[in-house]
């Protein structure tokens, strides 16, 4: 028999030795019990000498009417608890309940030589047997990786294995599956935003890209704020941080997670490395062939019947109303190509927006699809979601976004496109800070036409030529009072207020602008030429 210091409790057996499904029928408080030794004993004989501290296994079929009897007995030599086989009688489990005397249910099957033998291994070499046992649910994981089980599978098996809650996550924080037992199910909301608050990590797991380096397997943290602790491990794969897996408990004592739960989580992190690995290969997979698929439908290269055929392949009805998108970075400084569409990708899980969109030349091209009886208003809202998304995660960084038109039928999406292609360039050549809509370019159709540049320089020139010398030559800001002028319609008071200055100030550039170029800002037609010519100006300016 091993001495009571160096035993472990019941609930510890249960959840490390005893074979996966095992469940505590009755005696759950005091499954605290120190198990010392583990023997196997047949349910309708006589029971064997008993020292205390023992689980005790018991072989069908119970005695039918001695069961009190045998109940007493066990209490009285003091055994630590008892398991069996399925299913357990009723009046068995109520007699035992009553002495506080722990009843385990064996999952259907199970041999109790066998059981005797694994859980005799644990008593005698712990760490040796837990490597084992890891060893043994990371076999279980990669059958269900084989298996093509995915994420969710892999979480619920982890849970069932610690009776814990868990959950995974992805490199930006966001919750993609989680198992969560029933004591936390009123508090599960608020704890899900602590933990897609970055600062809630621990500091050497908040640079994804410096994982590999200085990572160790699992962290154990105390979050008092909640009244919880969670072991966190990182997800890597090809050397950057994916995502983390938590396995989340009530906190209770200063380190409420055990060598068990350490291992299950590493193995567990590893585990679900691989399955997002696969994942995204099958993705980047899926990708191209859309890619090729939609940069052939713009081309005009495929028959509506294929076209049909091809949405049917990516789920997408491809008979809603379909608006074009473009969308680009631009400036001197930019995030790639893949930044933009993760985050594309980001706005589009977060909406449920039904599109289908590819990523070329660094230029992401959506089509957005809609029922909406307002299907312009619904484009805009959703391309408005992502320049706020954008402002919000790439604050240094301009993002141009051009919208087309509606197209009704498959064989319109090329026009669209090319209308959204030509509305974000009009948005980078202005510098415009929200998405143009290709109906609303008005005169920019004009002002952007290759046969009629000489013509609109000849009128900038003209116009504003006189006042662009001057403030190259002076420094002079007084082409952004004028068109800060002409945003405000002409209004003196939201100019100056715009431009932070005195309306006496304003009067006075706005005299001095009239000085310099020879014209009455207070003729509507003078106005009309000077306002085209700002225009043109910016537009000839970005080329």
């Amino acid at each position: 028999m091993l001495s009571e210091s160096s035993a472990i409790t019941v609930a510890e057996l249960c959840r490390a030795a005893l074979p996966l499904g095992t469940l505590v029928c009755a005696g759950h408080r005091a499954v605290g019990r120190p198990v010392r030794w583990v023997i196997a004993v047949q349910a309708n004989g006589a029971l064997p000498y008993l020292e205390g501290g023992e689980l005790v296994l018991l072989t069908p079929p119970l005695p039918a009417h001695d069961q009190k009897a045998l109940i007493q007995a066990l209490t009285a030599a003091q055994v630590a608890a008892v398991a069996c086989l399925p299913p357990p009688d009723p009046v068995f489990l109520a007699l035992a309940e009553s002495e506080g005397l722990p009843v385990l249910q064996l999952p259907a099957g199970s041999r109790i030589r066998e059981v005797e033998r694994v859980a005799l291994g644990m008593l005698l070499d712990r760490q040796g047997h837990l490597e084992r046992r890891g060893a043994q649910l990371y076999d279980q994981l990669m059958q269900l990786v084989s298996a093509n089980a995915g994420l969710e599978d892999i979480v619920n098996e982890i849970g069932v294995t610690l009776n814990k809650t868990v959950v995974l996550q992805d490199k930006n924080l966001g919750v993609k599956f989680h198992r969560v037992v029933t004591s936390f199910a009123g508090q599960w909301d608020s704890i899900l935003d602590l933990l897609k608050d970055r600062r809630s990590l621990p500091d050497s797991l908040s640079d994804r890209h410096k994982l590999p380096r200085h990572a160790a397997s699992s962290y154990s943290q105390h979050l008092p704020e909640r009244g919880i602790a969670r072991l966190i491990a990182p997800i890597i794969t090809q050397g950057v941080g994916r995502g983390y897996l938590s396995v989340i408990v009530g906190e209770a004592g200063p380190d409420p997670f055990d060598e068990l739960d350490r291992i299950v989580v590493h193995h567990g992190a590893v585990i679900c490395g691989l399955e997002m690995a696969r994942a995204k290969a099958i993705s980047e997979v899926q990708k191209k062939l859309r890619g090729d698929f939609l940069s052939s439908l713009i081309s005009g290269d495929l028959p509506e019947s294929e076209i049909q055929a091809e949405g049917d392949r990516f789920g997408h009805d491809m008979n809603l109303p379909h608006l074009a998108m473009v969308m680009q970075w631009y400036g001197e400084k930019r995030p790639s190509g893949r930044r933009l569409e993760t985050l594309v990708n980001g706005v589009i899980s977060q909406t449920g927006a039904t599109t289908l969109s590819y990523l070329r030349d660094d230029q992401m091209r959506v089509f957005y699809g809609t029922d909406s009886r307002d299907p312009i208003g619904s484009a805009r809202k959703f391309a408005g979601e992502i320049q706020a998304t954008a402002e919000r995660e790439f604050k240094d960084f301009r993002l141009a976004i051009g919208i087309g038109t509606v197209a009704y039928k498959v064989w319109d999406w090329r026009a669209s496109y090319r209308e959204a292609a030509h509305a974000a360039d009009i948005v980078r050549r202005l510098a415009a800070k929200e998405p143009m809509y290709a109906g609303d370019l008005g005169v920019y159709t004009l002002l952007t036409r290759s046969d009629f540049r000489e013509d609109l320089r000849a009128l900038r020139d003209k116009m504003i030529g006189n006042l662009l010398k001057y403030d190259e030559r002076q420094r002079a800001d007084l082409l952004q009072t004028l068109e800060e002028f002409f945003k405000s319609h002409g209004n003196y008071t939201q100019t100056a207020e715009a431009l932070s200055v005195h309306r006496n100030t304003l009067f006075y550039r706005i005299s001095r602008i009239q000085e310099i170029t020879g014209l009455d800002l207070t003729q509507p037609d003078v106005r009309l030429a000077v306002h085209l010519s700002l225009k043109i100006h910016r537009l000839l300016s970005s080329e």
